[in-house]
């Protein structure tokens, strides 16, 4: 048998070491042994309740240990895992007859939908992050992304598939991540912009034996990026989303410097192309769909805008369906933003377009900056920008508002504008 998904790789894991660490969880170590077993006995608990293969588990993905074992179990048993988090999923459709898990979409930019990933798509995801990542045995993840999403699951399934382990954190906080960064065990961690700026407030560095940062899920700036490398914090900026099963593009170890501004070159078996500048991607690692909506056809249209500069890497430059049109021009928010965030003294912005009856809409900056900070920083950004990108409306916050991804929650943001 070709061993190719990350429970089967957990089963020869504790076959070879049981004693290695799979998990650890506040002040309590997991196995892969204890994992091993426990996840057995959640199979025989599944057949007692007549659910096995192609049958929908949903599953509370609460950030603790025993999720995990929930986890490995439904997938032994040939069940499809589905994580239950703030978002509820109707799963009662009929899905794909290789279904591994079902997956909420994010919530940031619209209505939660049910993500089909099949085993092929996870295999095909874990295998293209090893050749990118080469993350192995003696690395141990920190994971503060939520399990609900595929941020979260999909470290999970790496650190199984190479035998390494993860540091399973309830939520996130920063004072508790910094903790897990110092303690010399972490060597890799995945955060989205807001968390790592957050660490970086709490605590500059320098940091020490770290091997990566994975850095995705929102835009970062460069001035975020440079601050991190100068503190000893190997950032390497990343790019995906749950339709295709999480990392599409990463940037490569040693060249954080050279892709600054990108998302580095797509992983192994992507094919990434541009339409109109939308990013499209298509792959064995892509989704073929959502629950009860008719099956892909054709390469998975991201809605995000971009292009591939001369190195082959990505560079994001904003979504398709938040371009702001006032004036009859164009904005798209993510050029705004990323301007405001290399002002200094600026914390993450959010750009979005508030109607107005001249304009037909105004752009509008929320920022986490001191409201007295707020005529310089408009001052200070508007050589950057073009006429009708500048702001015309400010709004300072301590700190936005976050989806439980650790995302803006572009929704609650809004209500500054209107």
């Amino acid at each position: 048998m070709t061993v190719t998904l990350p429970h089967e790789w957990m089963r020869i894991h504790a076959e070879r070491d049981p004693g290695a660490p799979a998990v650890v969880f506040e002040s309590s170590t997991l196995s892969y042994g204890a994992l091993d077993r426990r996840a057995d006995a959640y199979v025989h608990r599944l057949r007692r309740a007549g659910l096995g293969v192609g049958d929908l588990v949903t599953v509370d993905a609460a950030s603790v240990a025993e999720t995990i074992v929930t986890m490995v179990g439904t997938h032994r048993s040939g069940a499809v895992f589905v994580p239950r988090g703030p978002y509820v999923i109707d799963a009662a459709a009929s899905i794909e007859a290789d279904a591994y898990v079902v997956v909420p979409t994010s919530g940031s930019s619209g209505e939660p939908r049910g993500v089909i990933l099949t085993r092929g798509n996870v295999a095909a995801s874990v295998d293209a992050s090893q050749r990118r990542l080469g993350n192995g045995p003696h690395d141990r993840w920190l994971v503060t992304l939520p399990l609900f999403h595929v941020g979260g699951l999909s470290i999970v399934w790496r650190s199984l598939a190479a035998g390494g382990s993860i540091e399973l954190h309830r939520r996130f906080d920063a004072d508790m991540a910094i903790a897990a960064l110092r303690s010399g065990s972490v060597t890799m961690a995945s955060l989205v912009p807001t968390m790592l700026h957050r660490i970086l407030e709490r605590d500059p560095g320098p940091y020490e034996g770290l091997s990566a940062i994975l850095l995705g899920g929102a835009r970062a700036s460069a001035a975020l990026v440079e601050r991190a490398l100068l503190a000893g914090l190997p950032v390497l900026q990343t790019y995906g989303m749950t339709e295709t099963c999480s990392q599409v593009a990463t940037v490569e170890r040693g060249t954080a410097i050279q892709a600054l501004g990108t998302v580095g070159p797509p992983l192994h078996g992507f094919a990434v192309s541009l339409e109109g500048g939308e990013i499209l991607v298509d792959g064995p690692a892509v989704s073929p769909g959502y629950v009860g909506e008719p099956a892909r056809i054709g390469p998975h249209r991201t809605g995000d805008l971009g292009c591939v500069d001369e190195h082959g890497r990505i560079v994001v430059t904003g979504r398709l369906d938040g371009v702001i049109v006032t004036g009859g021009e164009n904005v798209h928010p993510g050029v705004v933003e990323a301007a405001i965030e290399s002002i200094p003294s600026t914390g993450q912005a959010v750009v979005f377009g508030a109607a107005d009856d001249e304009w037909g809409e105004v752009v509008v900056a929320v920022v986490e900056a001191r409201s007295e900070d707020l005529p310089r920083i408009a001052g200070d950004v508007r050589p950057l920008l073009a006429r009708h990108e500048v702001p015309q409306r400010w709004f300072a916050v301590d700190t936005l508002p976050l989806l439980p991804n650790g995302k803006p929650d572009r929704s609650a943001v809004r209500a500054f504008g209107i």
